[in-house]
């Protein structure tokens, strides 16, 4: 059942257009809690090694919401001097003011960037007991591969059939926007693609160990087993949601697709140096990447964009330039940040770059960092900077023993999901993709996924990994 619910989840929150329409943040939360509720004690079990991270993840929403608490105007003057001017310009209000006021610019932003982070930390939880408990890991990857393919084909005919529409049906309110899939952020679609790709790529690894394809001793029978089994939808299922990627023109996407590569790479070598290879393989699967790329992907549309990002010619919409001009901003707000999910409206008060955009009939805004960090620390000061970082090092330390200490297959699953992790993290230089639900939903997931614990009570044979009679015949 918490399976079931798990995967509908993540199916949902891309369905409801990723997240984005406040209206959908009730039922996503909704489906998050119920799936915590079906198991309560296996979700809600804190061991020791984890409570100082879960106890980091509650401490981020307690600071998101602190930012929404009503305070005396002396405290919120002593703590953050310039909320008052710039809550004043935005509401056209006078400085002086006798009523308690939050530290948040926007309250409501805030509230609802509390839910989004409550939501992907509710889906961190259910991952990690539902992959713990046994038997459920190998299952959801091949759900989450029919998904992902699923879901990358359906945005590419969009694209072509209704480019202007998110999922078919509906207008963004952007005029800007350029929607992708339930995005309106193609840089963001990458980003929940990346999430995908990385685990189901681990799933495909752990599968051809354990089949026989990879004990044959000639490539032709290995090729044979190949195409035989079931093996073949999920590199199929590789291969379309890495060439979306691609078709999506992301450049932070294909950096972060770049890094999590290395990850892989690096944290896989001591497995590798034991065992045994196959070079012709690997090389093919690498030319079939390459002419799949060269055939599908527009490489004119590439050579443009790469262009534009080596080219010394000033642009109004650099990001180089939003972060310069976002500094004043961390500066000003540097102990408790304008308030989760206000930098667009207090960058109305800070953006000194001009440009007029005709295809939207206004003038431009910087509504976002294009910086992960850069947002939160803008956004949050302080006060959310230091248990983010202080979450970020736990998980990463968690995580780094969760890969090293596996010795079964299940190391390939675990290896994928550190790898889209470090990727995703690698994105978020330029991107602010897990402020949208649906990748913070699914980044819960991968993070589950890379640091659960089997539980010692399954018996044999059912918790994740090949069985005691597979193990013998490798």
């Amino acid at each position: 059942m918490q399976r079931a619910l798990l995967v509908l989840l993540v199916a949902a929150s891309y369905l409801l257009f990723a997240g984005a329409p406040s209206w959908t943040t009730a039922p996503l939360l909704g489906l998050a809690v119920l799936a915590a509720a079906v198991a309560p004690r296996r979700t809600l079990n804190f061991p020791p090694e984890w409570r100082a991270l879960d106890l980091a993840l509650v401490a981020i929403v307690a600071a998101i919401l602190l930012q929404t608490v009503p305070l005396p105007p002396a405290l919120v003057t002593t703590l953050s001097p310039e909320a008052g001017r710039v809550r004043a310009a935005l509401t056209f209000a006078t400085l002086e003011t006798t009523g308690w006021a939050a530290l948040s610019i926007d309250p409501g932003a805030t509230r609802h960037s509390a839910a989004t982070v409550t939501l992907g930390i509710l889906t961190f939880w259910v991952a990690r007991a539902l992959f713990g408990a046994g038997g459920n890991t190998r299952s959801f990857c091949r759900m989450l591969a029919v998904l992902g393919a699923v879901v990358a084909i359906a945005a590419v005919v969009q694209k072509a059939i209704a480019p202007r529409l998110l999922l078919f049906v509906m207008t963004p309110e952007a005029r800007s926007a350029s929607p992708f899939g339930a995005f309106t952020n193609r840089n963001h679609f990458a980003a929940w693609l990346l999430l995908v790709t990385a685990p189901v790529f681990g799933y495909l690894i752990a599968r051809l160990r354990t089949h026989p394809t990879y004990r044959a001793r000639h490539w032709r029978e290995a090729l044979r087993r190949f195409l035989g089994s079931g093996i073949v939808l999920t590199a199929v299922s590789v291969l379309t949601t890495v060439l979306v990627m691609l078709a999506t023109l992301s450049r932070s996407a294909v950096a972060g697709l770049g890094a999590a590569a290395l990850c892989g790479w690096w944290l896989g070598r001591p497995r590798m140096g034991m065992e045994r290879t196959s070079l012709p393989t690997i090389l093919a699967g690498v030319g079939v990447v390459l002419v799949a790329t060269m055939a599908f992907v527009d490489i004119d549309g590439w050579a443009v964009r790469l262009q534009q990002t080596w080219s010394r010619e000033p642009l109004a919409f650099s990001r180089v330039t939003i972060w310069r001009e976002s500094l004043p901003m961390v500066r000003d707000f540097w102990l408790t940040g304008t308030g989760a999910g206000t930098f667009s409206d207090a960058m109305s008060q800070y953006q000194q770059t001009q440009m007029w955009v005709g295809s939207m009939g206004r003038w431009a805004h910087f509504n976002n960092a294009h910086s992960t960090y850069i947002q939160v620390a803008s956004e949050g000061g302080l006060l959310l900077a230091v248990p983010a970082l202080t979450a970020l090092g736990l998980f990463a330390m968690l995580g780094y023993r969760a890969v090293r200490s596996d010795k079964g297959e299940m190391f390939w699953m675990r290896l994928g999901a550190a790898a889209g992790l470090v990727g995703l993290a690698v994105q978020g230089v330029w991107e602010v993709p897990l402020t949208m639900p649906a990748n913070a939903v699914l980044c819960g997931v991968v993070a589950g996924l890379l640091v659960f614990r089997r539980d010692s009570s399954q018996p044999a044979g059912t918790a994740d990994g090949p069985r005691p009679a597979r193990l013998s015949a490798s």
